[in-house]
């Protein structure tokens, strides 16, 4: 029995399962989460070690080598990348990027294995290894805790708050910027010390040993068992004041903490101050779990808010800010929106085309379809985003274009004297095998491109897994159900006013087609003339490696000079917002959140007492706001210009989509790392001398001025000392030592003792340091060791073992990009490797990524064309027509061009992948029209007869499945919803390209096709 039968003979069990797939469509729509984008899984580990009061040199010998000889060997390998800066050491290890999730679980715990073998200095801090996806990148949202009241109760409430969102489902994280560490700082009395000739290390070792509970087993008795407990651990505070550091020789005479030292219960004052609107705040940076729902986390988030809103202390308020969900549903709404123009506009023609009923039946395949594709993506885990959404787009003209095909020649052959049901089972038999094969070429596209490497593949990922599920399931729909509704829903013979009227232009098509054949020697090279000038434009386009949506909010990135306390940081960050904060509430800014010691981007964290970052939230366009957020920003930066103190400010919009690099970056690798800052100051210089270049900077960190102790051997050596002893000396003079934990409130808090900070720490300090010997007596740090200033690194970057340093740049063009590449590299070559002949430089940035994308889409599509040809072979069993089908490819990519240089559309990784998915679009009207040409040959018809026939009978099903799929996409090219700078190229090179494809396909294919077959003519 064959397909169109088994359709026709069974309405009953067709009606049942088109509404069953409805039923379980809607369900798994609503289950799917919402997000923006696709989640991006990176691949990559960060092992993060803290070292306090540590130099990034030290730290790389220490911490970050070890750590790399470890995991070198790892399996699935990609590179291995870190930064040792003061204090931190950061090693990031990248997999390959064809591995697993199961693959990465596996060699995550590879990773942390192989870290656990690592012999780490002591003075390290417990150590945290993480993975890395795009949601790292921005948080859901932000809640900030402010208000007038003490800090103590502020951090309570936060700390509330924090315990609150993370019972939230889905919830991956919550990171607190602001709150800073509980201590117990114990504060000895230095001049007290020396006289009674005690040390710090004496207090510590009082502290701990006091500080401890012994379990002493169990006694068992005749009645029952006791545990022995020697209870000695100190509950409070105030029993701190009692220990007792130093009993005299008769017992008479103690020394206890109190005597000599005060015992605070504070917070750490090194730790990041946050602001909101002026006021003391703590901000809490909510994330989800890959793939959750943002909507689901965000509305979790606001319940527990209101819950805590009415127990909150007078004073305190709680405000959302980035609230991702706003940037969710107008991303969604713009596509959505484009998506019901295009559908309408989808229907109309349908109705004017092939009438009421028909387009009835053909339309009723997209919610099926697209049922169909929800339940597969609930089943494969994807979420309901911008970039699923997207293909539905894509696809929405290209779902109802089988569903013509095989309506429209069931409705030629009803014409034709056949009963409606015997017109549903030969209008379906005929086209069968041309409809899978097109769905066939098209999916063949479509599907390669998921094996995109990189970044921005796996972003883009999801595109080509939707269209090929939704045009699989259209077949499926088009081939089952269509010829059961042509069957069974009345009446259809009547011809619509429309197709009346298209038999005149059929006519006069054929017409045209009978003249160019005729002339098809003169046509052709004009026609392929056409595409090679469209070709030669490629170098004259823009190009733009990934225009991604902006986040309504800018922000103030400021650094002082290296060295510089917080407190000072903190004075020029007021600075700055005493000239925003006025602007607050003026339709335009929404508020400004201030984070002093701590600075996020896309390369990561950062916390330095030198560093500070502003966020200006601004409203959105639907409440009021007029201008773009280029314009409010470049306002507040003239605004704050003549602000001093800082050593650079930097103003930057926050994107959304994936990382992409600058327009110019250029990467130095060597050991000697003197040669490498001056190899780059020489490479800046040069830059610096280009007039469309600016931000240009490398990643050099400039360390804090360093105070290198050096020990006179001899005379320490005589006196029991050595370079360890006197080093652990300094840094619990300086920094203070963690002597014990003590548990307040069900927390661990650190107790640390430490000199007080009456005295102000300098040089003259540090000399009169009275330095404990082996023996008790106490001596001055001046009569073993002398102190020599100089200069630390800030931080040292390494890639693969080699140490590593990068220039980048932004660019006003991106025209004189290629120019600026050749000249630095030839620059580098002629004189600076003469001078470093150990550096190696690679050239990267944008044009250099954008190059290596071009490379593996190319590698991508040549695949695709491959299966192409495969499919066709095995239709037409020819190897010359699957030729003449792919010719439509190259005339469909002048579309696109044209496309591109007329709308001074920039040519992006977008147009690159719409280019591709293009291809698997363009041939399908090619595949019926010759499929109809062969079976005209066979039934004897003359070569030219059969072309212009087959040519006229296939204009309306042609016109009409290119109408439909450019109707499908046309809103979003244009933007009548609402324009996106991400998808709207996409539509727009795809359109232009299908027009071109359609013209090939009526015009070229013909005539090329004449010219090859054609033996009585070429007589």
């Amino acid at each position: 029995m064959s397909i169109g039968k088994f359709s026709v003979r069974n309405p009953v069990l067709i009606n049942i399962a088109i509404v069953t797939i409805l039923v379980l469509g809607f369900l798994s729509l609503n289950k799917l989460p919402r997000e923006q984008f696709s989640e991006v899984p990176f691949f990559w580990v960060n092992v993060i070690v803290p070292y306090p009061g540590v130099s990034a040199e030290d730290i790389e010998k220490s911490v970050t080598i070890p750590v790399e000889n470890e995991l070198k060997s790892i399996d699935k390998l990609k590179t291995i990348q870190s930064v040792s800066s003061e204090g931190l050491s950061v090693v990031r290890v990248e997999f390959d990027d064809g591995i697993s999730n199961s693959d990465f679980e596996s060699l995550f715990q590879d990773v942390r294995t192989r870290f656990s073998k690592v012999l780490l200095p002591d003075g390290t801090l417990p150590a945290l290894i993480d993975d890395f996806s795009s949601s790292d990148f921005l948080p859901v949202i932000e809640v900030i805790i402010s208000g007038d009241s003490s800090y103590d109760v502020l951090a309570n409430e936060a700390t509330l708050l924090e315990n609150r969102i993370k019972s939230v489902p889905e919830v991956s994280g919550v990171d607190i910027i602001g709150l800073r560490e509980k201590q117990v700082v114990i504060e000895a009395n230095r001049l007290k010390l020396n006289s009674l000739g005690i040390s710090i290390n004496e207090i510590v070792r009082a502290v701990s040993l006091q500080n401890v509970n012994v379990p002493g087993g169990t006694l068992e008795t005749e009645s029952r068992d006791y545990l022995l407990r020697t209870v000695g651990e100190l509950d409070n505070i105030e029993n701190f004041n009692r220990v007792i550091v130093r009993r005299g020789e008769s017992n008479s005479s103690v020394v206890k903490v109190s005597d000599i030292a005060t015992v605070l219960d504070t917070y750490d004052p090194k730790g990041i101050i946050s602001r909101f609107n002026g006021e003391t705040s703590i901000a809490l940076r909510v994330s989800k779990i890959p793939r959750g729902n943002s909507v689901g986390v965000i509305e979790g988030v606001k319940k527990e808010i209101e819950d805590l809103e009415k127990k909150l202390p007078v004073g305190l308020k709680i405000t959302l800010s980035g609230d991702s969900t706003i940037q969710i549903k107008d991303s969604i709404n713009v596509l959505l929106n484009n998506a019901i123009f295009g559908l309408i506009l989808l229907v109309i023609i349908l109705l004017f085309f092939v009438g009421f009923r028909n387009a009835m039946i053909t339309a009723l395949g997209i919610p099926v379809t697209f049922a169909i594709t929800f339940v597969v993506l609930e089943y494969f885990g994807e979420t309901f985003n911008t970039n699923t959404l997207f293909g539905m787009v894509l696809v929405l003209g290209l779902i109802v274009d089988h569903a013509i095909v095989i309506t429209e020649n069931s409705f030629r052959l009803q014409h034709g004297g056949l009963s409606r049901k015997e017109a549903a089972i030969q209008g379906v038999n005929q086209v069968v095998i041309p409809v899978i094969a097109a769905t066939g070429t098209t999916v063949a596209a479509f599907l390669p491109l998921m094996i995109l490497p990189g970044t921005i593949g796996k972003f883009l990922r999801v595109i080509p897994f939707t269209v090929s599920i939704a045009l699989i399931a259209s077949t499926f729909e088009a081939i089952v159900f269509i010829p059961s509704h042509y069957a069974d829903w009345p009446h259809g013979k009547k011809e619509s006013v429309v197709f009346q009227r298209f038999t005149r232009f059929q006519n006069g098509f054929k017409s045209l087609i009978k003249s160019v054949y005729s002339k098809k020697k003169i046509v052709l090279p004009m026609l392929f003339l056409v595409v090679v000038a469209a070709f030669s434009l490629v170098p004259l386009l823009n190009q733009d490696l990934f225009s991604a949506e902006d986040f309504t909010l800018f922000y103030i990135d400021i650094e002082m000079s290296p060295g510089t306390p917080i407190s000072k940081t903190n004075d020029i960050t007021k600075e700055f917002e005493k000239k925003i904060l006025p602007l607050v509430g003026n339709g335009e800014i929404v508020s400004v959140i201030s984070s002093v010691g701590f600075s996020s981007g896309s390369s990561g964290n950062t916390s330095r007492s030198n560093v500070s970052q502003i966020v200006v939230d601004l409203s959105e366009r639907t409440q009021g706001r007029t201008r773009s957020i280029t314009d409010i920003m470049n306002e507040v930066q003239w605004e704050t210009i003549n602000i001093p103190g800082a050593e650079n400010v930097k103003f930057s919009k926050a994107t959304n989509g994936p990382p992409t690099s600058k327009p110019i970056s250029f990467r130095l690798f060597g050991e000697n790392y003197d040669n490498l800052i001056s190899a780059s100051n020489s490479i800046i210089g040069r830059l610096s001398n280009y007039s469309d270049l600016y931000n240009i900077e490398n990643n050099l960190e400039k360390g804090s001025p360093e105070l290198r102790v050096k020990l006179n051997e001899d005379r320490a050596s005589a006196l029991g000392l050595d370079v360890l002893t006197l080093g652990s000396f300094l840094r619990d003079s300086v920094e203070g030592r963690t002597a014990t934990t003590f548990f307040k409130d069900n927390k661990e808090v650190e107790v640390i003792v430490r000199y007080n900070n009456d005295e102000e720490l300098s040089l003259t300090y540090i000399d009169e340091l009275m330095i404990p010997l082996p023996d008790g007596r106490l001596i001055p740090f001046s009569s073993v060791a002398n102190i020599v200033q100089g200069n630390a690194l800030g931080g040292i970057k390494r890639v693969d073992g080699k140490r590593e340093v990068t220039i980048e740049s932004e660019a006003y063009s991106n025209d004189s990009v290629k120019d600026i590449n050749r000249d630095i590299k030839s620059y580098f070559q002629e004189e600076l490797q003469n001078r470093y002949p150990e550096i190696e430089l690679v050239v990267g940035g944008e044009f250099a990524d954008l190059g290596n994308l071009l490379f593996q889409i190319l590698r991508v599509f040549l695949i695709g064309l491959f299966l192409i040809y495969l499919i066709l072979g095995a239709q037409f069993k020819s190897y010359i027509q699957p030729f003449l089908i792919i010719l439509t490819i190259p005339f469909a990519f002048a579309g696109v061009i044209l496309y591109l240089f007329i709308s001074k559309t920039p040519f992006s990784t977008t147009v690159l992948y719409s280019g591709v998915a293009l291809a698997g679009i363009a041939v399908n009207d090619s595949i019926v029209l010759l499929s109809f040409i062969n079976e005209l040959r066979e039934k004897g018809y003359s070569v030219r007869d059969a072309i212009i026939e087959s040519a006229e009978t296939r204009l309306r099903p042609i016109l009409l499945t290119s109408l439909t799929t450019i109707a499908g996409l046309l809103p979003t090219a244009i933007g009548i919803g609402g324009k996106s700078v991400v998808w709207s190229p996409m539509a727009g090179s795809i359109i232009f390209g299908l027009i071109f494809s359609t013209l090939t396909a009526l015009i070229v294919i013909p005539l090329v096709y004449g010219a090859l077959f054609d033996k009585e003519g070429k007589k």
